[in-house]
């Protein structure tokens, strides 16, 4: 299911988030852009006039109730927040950029609107996940700013961001590759709690956040938080390990027009935004792959790698002859490498017993004290 392109707009109570994106999404459409929002409430939301046939509904014990008219879809009491991937992908699919309000500590690209007395500095809300462009208050802007009067500049910027999106990540769909039958972890990787989610919930909002499909490839495992827009697909040729599930998600990705995958997996569930730009950036659709390169084992990552269409014939030759390690075909193949800093390491961790999760649940709980982002 096709997602369109998402930022975000984040800021504290009072930055003036609301009032900006009135005035971009105005001038985002008469420069043709299709637009639409998403506004995360804070809290329970009040919808509905009482006494309404929607609301008298919902009173009476509906969860949902949902109330449908020309051109508009009312949710109440819904068991769960909707995840932002299938607000898109359901109500917004034909639209250029979803602008959401809010989602300051998720992986999407965003926008941070400062207000007048917003900190600088270590901690402060420019240093959020994955923000591309910091918005101030009056003429307090520093070099690389934008002034939150500056309309024009701004959504100038966000048509900018989408071309680069568009060239970035047009031709490439993500692939989860959900794992085997995870004998040394004892359980199925996909739900392993990592933070406040799932390891298969974090990992579909991190690739779609930057790119415009993703789906899971392997026997299916009850995730509740995953996203639903997820599309799953068995295994063509099961039992082939990794590089078989590579060759599922090359032939699924291609159904309509050849497309590039960038393959992730489960037992890599630390992988980050930074780790995924790098990946992005440093693609070179001439070679059949671009990987990772390990810092600390000097190994090519072939879950963390973009397979490009022209892959899948070499793949299915090695499966055929029995050649099953993915690493050797990367590097068989002449695949390109992709340098990551060695402070990114981390984010290649592969964790395959409950003792290497512990030491990573760990890990995560102090790197999201040090920078501020535990939920």
């Amino acid at each position: 299911m096709p997602i369109p392109p998402i930022l975000c707009v984040s800021g504290e109570s009072g930055s003036g988030k609301t009032t900006l994106l009135e005035r971009l999404i105005a001038a985002l459409r008469d420069d043709g852009v299709r637009v639409a929002a998403v506004k995360r409430a804070g809290g329970a939301l009040a919808v509905g006039e009482a006494g309404k046939d929607s609301s008298r509904l919902a009173a009476a014990g509906a969860r949902p109730a949902v109330a449908v008219g020309p051109g508009e879809l009312i949710v109440q009491h819904a068991a769960a927040e909707a995840h932002l991937l299938d607000l898109a992908a359901h109500f917004c699919a034909d639209r250029d950029v979803v602008l959401a309000e809010g989602y300051k500590h998720s992986p999407y690209e965003k926008i941070v609107v400062l207000g007048e007395d917003e900190p600088r500095g270590p901690q402060a809300p420019q240093e959020l996940p994955s923000v591309r462009l910091v918005v101030s208050a009056g003429a307090r802007k520093a070099e690389g700013e934008l002034s939150r009067d500056d309309v024009p500049a701004i959504a100038e910027w966000v048509t900018g961001w989408l071309a680069r999106r568009r060239q970035l990540a047009g031709d490439v769909a993500g692939a989860i590759l959900t794992g085997g039958a995870s004998r040394r972890m004892g359980a199925d990787k996909a739900s392993m709690r990592l933070g406040t989610g799932s390891v298969l919930g974090r990992l579909a909002e991190l690739l779609g956040s930057r790119l415009g499909e993703v789906l899971a490839v392997g026997r299916p495992v009850s995730v509740e938080d995953a996203p639903k827009c997820l599309a799953w697909h068995l295994d063509i040729r099961p039992g082939l390990g990794p590089l078989g599930g590579v060759a599922t998600a090359l032939r699924v990705a291609a159904a309509g027009r050849p497309r590039a995958v960038l393959v992730v997996a489960c037992d890599m569930p630390a992988l980050g935004p930074q780790a995924v730009d790098l990946l992005l950036d440093g693609r070179r659709a001439d070679r059949p792959a671009s990987a990772l390169r390990n810092p600390r084992t000097g190994r090519l990552e072939p879950l963390a790698a973009i397979y490009e269409p022209q892959a899948l014939d070499g793949i299915e030759a090695a499966l055929d002859t029995g050649r099953l390690a993915a690493t050797e075909w990367l590097a068989l193949a002449g695949a390109h490498e992709v340098q990551i800093p060695s402070q990114l390491a981390d984010q290649l961790a592969n964790v395959n017993t409950p003792e290497e999760l512990k030491d990573l649940r760990r890990q995560t709980r102090r790197d999201d004290d040090r920078t501020g982002l535990r939920k």
